[in-house]
């Protein structure tokens, strides 16, 4: 019996799907990852079982309505792996070492793992590097091409790095960021969230959506400088939000102080389709944090984008958003007045148009996973 069929009797009796990812951590984009392919998944079949991999189980099966399992609980992991049909790895960007190569080790042992138990493997909606260190790339490229069988990468910069690495064997689809198709929370429970903030519904807001990242605390008399631009040029009243709070509210705070005048300060723990919506309502964003950038894309408001890692100016690109800079190239308030002048001049039926298209491909992720999944039950017949 040959490996191709000793994979296909592991399979039979098996059901559902277990995806993987960086869950449970309170951080509001991957939630927001993990909200859109829950959705696809019950879309797909609302009687699936499905099964997430978590740093805080008990939250996650709270919050998503969905079974989960210790993040690193490996017997937990391999017991799961034993009953699935799919394993899905995604989305977010798990493929990449600038976090540390221990992560991605963690996510490639994952990948291999699920293959060794004969799952279907998948990549969904993912974003891909950087990938520096040379055996770093050498381990990804060489299992990548060997457990994955599909591959979705929300944007052409993932695509060329999956080739760089040498990744040939898996089909390779360019799709779109999963979270692109959440709709936001309903008006009232926006509306709600403003009024806990003294904001007015109708107010004019110009929001900032600041990381922590390592030179942050140097910068921040430069974002609150574009802050008060913004105010006096514009009359938009500043806010800071916090996409993860459990990160990001040192930084705000901290940004915060060297406003003058009227400002907000938002730090509550949101949920993805919460954020979207107060997003929403603003007339312009500037953001580090990547999925500040999308919700707001989405739903068609200005970007400022300042782009720490690659995947920032992926996404950018992307949607050819070219207003953006460089986090280690801004120096002065100067370069983020020119981006604010230009957002505020910005084409919205454009912004419109590219985001439509790109919900458009997102679609295929989710008939990628259901192909995969059918082909499984073709051999069970």
């Amino acid at each position: 019996m040959d490996g191709a069929e000793r994979r296909g009797e592991q399979r039979a009796g098996r059901a559902g799907v277990l995806i993987c990812g960086a869950y449970g951590m309170r951080n509001a984009g991957d939630e927001a990852v993990l909200d859109a392919i829950l959705a696809a998944m019950r879309e797909i079949d609302p009687a699936m079982p499905v099964t997430v991999l978590s740093r805080d189980p008990a939250e996650t099966a709270a919050r998503h309505g969905a079974g989960s399992i210790p993040e690193f609980g490996l017997l937990a992991f391999w017991r799961a792996l034993r009953r699935t049909t799919l394993f899905i790895s995604g989305g977010g960007s798990l493929i990449q070492d600038a976090t540390s190569s221990r992560s991605l080790w963690y996510y490639l042992y994952t990948i291999s793992a699920a293959r060794r138990r004969g799952c279907r493997v998948m990549m969904y909606g993912c974003g891909v590097g950087p990938v520096s260190g040379r055996l770093n790339r050498r381990l990804a490229g060489r299992v990548i091409d060997r457990c994955v069988d599909a591959i979705t990468v929300r944007e052409t910069a993932s695509l060329d790095e999956l080739r760089a690495l040498g990744v040939t064997r898996p089909e390779i689809t360019l799709a779109a960021e999963p979270a692109l198709t959440l709709a936001p929370a309903p008006e009232a429970r926006i509306d709600a969230i403003f009024e806990r903030h003294g904001m007015a519904r109708d107010g004019r807001y110009f929001c900032l959506c600041i990381r922590r990242w390592p030179g942050v605390r140097q910068k921040s008399g430069i974002f609150a400088a574009a802050a008060e631009y913004a105010r006096e040029r514009y009359g938009l009243t500043p806010v800071l939000l916090s996409v993860n709070i459990r990160q990001d509210s040192e930084s705000a705070c901290r940004v915060r102080e060297k406003i003058s005048g009227d400002c907000v300060l938002v730090t509550e723990d949101m949920s993805a389709p919460e954020i979207i919506g107060f997003l929403g309502r603003m007339k312009s964003v500037m953001a580090m944090r990547l999925h500040a950038l999308i919700f707001s894309a989405a739903r068609s408001v200005p970007l400022i984008g300042i782009s720490y890692d690659p995947k920032v100016a992926g996404f950018l690109d992307y949607i050819s958003q070219t207003n953006y800079i460089d986090f280690d190239a801004l120096c002065d308030a100067g370069q983020l007045r020119v981006m604010i002048d230009a957002a505020m001049e910005a084409d919205r039926e454009a912004m419109r148009a590219a985001t439509a298209r790109l919900a458009g491909l997102e679609a295929r992720n989710r008939e990628t996973a259901k192909r995969l999944l059918a082909e499984q039950e073709d051999r069970k017949r």
